[in-house]
């Protein structure tokens, strides 16, 4: 139960695992609890294929997602009071500047991709509608330049 908790805080942190890591944090939990296990566990180092298997069997409200690539400073400062905060100052320009609703534009929809790689798939909480992963800033910053 301890290893399913920590993946749904891990989730909500957007720093979900994936399955080699978990199967890796599963080992060095065993080991440092003196919980039984496969001499393959030992050799590999890391939870075996089939307790996997049986571990998705007996949680399945985990899942393998494809996640969303999120940026830390988009992860940070969604939260209510920086949207309301946002859009204060959007109103206060558009009356200030007399900006009509044909000359603001959307750029995020633009279809330009930042990232260069597909993340992994993690695992990560079934009904979730958007799954996310932090990458860094700096990947994003070199292909824009």
């Amino acid at each position: 139960m301890e290893l399913v908790e920590y993946l749904k805080v891990m989730d909500s942190m957007f720093y979900g695992l994936t399955r080699r890591e978990f199967m890796e944090l599963a080992y060095d939990f065993a080991q440092k609890n003196n919980i039984a296990h496969c001499l393959n566990w030992d050799k590999n180092r890391r939870a075996g294929n089939k307790w996997l298997m049986r571990f998705n069997c007996r949680h399945p409200e985990m899942s393998l997602r494809q996640p969303e690539p999120t940026t830390i400073a988009k992860a940070r400062g969604f939260h209510r009071p920086q949207v309301d905060r946002f859009y204060n100052i959007l109103w206060d320009q558009i009356a200030k500047h007399g900006i009509s609703a044909s000359t603001i534009y959307n750029m995020d929809e633009s279809g330009m991709q930042t990232t260069t790689n597909k993340p992994p798939r993690i695992l990560s909480v079934c009904g979730k509608k958007q799954v996310g992963i932090i990458l860094s800033v700096e990947r994003g910053k070199y292909l824009l330049q």
